[in-house]
């Protein structure tokens, strides 16, 4: 049997250290097998993102319809969506595949103050809850305050459209606590400051999960190893 695959749909980051190269990695990381499609080409380094350009929407859906078409993906996770042609043209082509996991990074700016959507951000918020219709949606606070208007809360995301929420607290001071929302249940997952700089957690994290989904892996569970993932990266990483 061939192994179950990940679409990604994300930005390049020449360094690695976010975007395709890293959500690669944390797919391979639990098991699964990455495929990916560039929504933007961006100058970045291990220190800060620079700039960026989109890539056309009819390319990004070429290369993901191509794939989607002839290798085995069962799950798919969206990051960097880069302007809000590329986010309606990738929900068209998503719609009919009903039996896609999805699993939505809504990545809105850079750790170095980059704004990394060409647009506003109401434009950013009405793209990104678009996409995360029916699907897993992991903001870190500072995105879910401008995905609500308002502060930082999983539970009221749930009523824009997505399945269930992962709210991730690494912005707060003190341990980390992500905040799980599904349906009526709430879940707080909690682990002690790995105290290291890196870019690129939020990826990472929301890519393993997207691994273990394609793997058949329950959702719960695949935030369990997937958290797990990111620590040990952030073990590791100099």
């Amino acid at each position: 049997m061939s192994t179950p695959c990940v679409l990604v749909i994300a930005g390049l980051d020449p360094s690695g250290e976010a975007g395709l190269l890293a959500d690669a990695e944390a797919i391979r990381a639990v098991g699964a097998r990455p495929f990916g499609v560039a929504t933007a080409l961006t100058v970045q380094t291990t220190r800060a993102a620079r700039k960026f350009e989109p890539v056309s929407p009819a390319l990004v859906v070429e290369m993901a319809h191509a794939l989607l078409l002839e290798e085995d993906v069962r799950a798919v996770k969206i990051g960097m969506i880069a302007d809000s042609k590329i986010a309606k043209a990738v929900r068209e082509l998503l719609r009919p595949r009903k039996d896609l996991a999805v699993v939505v990074d809504p990545v809105l700016q850079a750790s170095s103050g980059l704004l990394l959507f060409k647009g506003n951000l109401k434009d950013a918020r009405e793209s990104y809850l678009m996409l995360a219709h029916g699907a897993l949606l992991t903001p870190n606070i500072p995105e879910a305050e401008v995905l609500l208007e308002g502060p930082a809360d999983a539970q009221k995301l749930l009523p824009k459209g997505p399945r269930a929420v992962l709210l991730k607290g690494g912005h707060l001071p003190g341990d980390p606590v992500d905040v799980f929302a599904e349906g009526t249940h709430l879940e707080r997952f909690s682990a002690p400051r790995i105290n290291v700089k890196a870019r690129g957690t939020g990826c990472r994290l929301a890519s393993a999960i997207a691994g273990g989904l394609a793997l058949g892996v329950p959702l719960r569970e695949a935030i369990v190893a997937a958290r797990e993932v990111v620590r040990r990266h952030l073990r590791t990483h100099n």
